[in-house]
This record gives C-alpha cells, structure tokens and sequence, in this order.
C-alpha cells in the first residue's frame, strides 16, 4: 500500500517552493515517521533514552496483537543516533492493510501518550500533530486514525477506563461516552 505525499520538511514546511513535488509513501514510512514524532515531541518533556524506551517496549508488549509490529525494530539504546533511521521497518510491513495498521497506529499514540503520564502535558497531540506535519495527518486520518478520540480518552481516564467507552456516531465526527455494562 502506498500513499501520494507532497514533499514537507519534518516540521511540516514544504522543502521547496513547488507545489507539483509529490512523491510515494509506503506504510513503512507512516510508521517510521509517527515514532520517530511521537519520539520528538516526548524528548523535549523527558529523557531521549526514556522516550526511545517507552517505544521499543511498547512494541514489543503491542505485537501480541499486533503480530505485524514484529517488522518494527528498534535499534539498541546504546546505539541509537537519535534519527528516523533508528527505526527500521522490514518489507513485510508494506503489505499488511491499513485499516489493521490505523488500528495499530491508534493504540501506539494513545499508549505512548499514557505511558508519558502527566509529563504529556495538554497539548502532546497538537505538537505531534505539527511535528507529524500535515501531509501525513492527513494520510493517518484517511487510514481512520483519530487524534481527537485519543484526546477524548484522556480526558475520561479518571473517570476509570474500566467504566466507560468511547464511541463515536457512525460516518460522523461525534464522539460520547457509554456506560459499560
């Protein structure tokens, strides 16, 4: 699977003035490029080892259920050079269906965003979200990842994850909470 990305810069900025530089992006480069974003923006509210650490662990303890995280690996943290290419995605990863790779995506930014606790801060989902830059929000969003469910999430966590769910209206863009039986 494959997306038509315009050409940004990794703060969102186009690298060139031109409108017409468009170039393919595959799922290996949606993901490499979410991390390394989530990495980002957590690195200025925590340690470098520590964000690096919360991903590789993350992806790990996800593969159970999500078997195709396995292709995601992550350099050992002595080694990491602190770029993109710390992350590297196997071939495989490429072939897997975007809406189990949406599915993924979802659950590695919410969970990166809890594992981060209270040093998130209010607005993590926005400075990723401008780190991330807006050809690629616009490609995750498409996949049906939803920042704002996540945003949503963590506004309820103290109500006790266990209690409630999110649910959102189908084919719209509002969101409530249910009362778990």
């Amino acid at each position: 699977m494959s997306y038509n990305l315009k050409i940004m810069g990794f703060e969102g900025r186009n690298m060139d003035a031109s409108d017409n530089n468009v170039i393919n992006v595959t799922n290996s480069d949606i993901i490499k490029r979410i991390i390394f974003s989530l990495i980002f923006v957590a690195k200025s509210k925590t340690s470098k080892d520590y964000a690096w650490g919360i991903v590789k662990n993350m992806l790990i303890d996800m593969s159970e259920d999500y078997d195709f995280l396995q292709y995601i690996q992550i350099e050992d943290l002595e080694n990491i050079n602190d770029n993109i290419d710390d992350i590297n995605v196997l071939v495989d990863f490429d072939s897997i269906e975007s809406n189990k790779i949406a599915q993924a995506i979802q659950k590695i930014i919410d969970l990166f965003k809890r594992n981060l606790g209270k040093r998130a801060g209010y607005f993590f989902l926005s400075e990723f979200k401008e780190v991330l830059g807006n050809s690629y929000y616009d490609i995750i969003k498409k996949m049906g990842v939803d920042l704002r469910l996540i945003d949503l999430h963590s506004e309820i966590f103290g109500y006790g994850e266990e209690s409630y769910e999110i649910k959102e209206k189908y084919n719209s863009n509002i969101a409530y909470l249910e009362k778990r039986n």
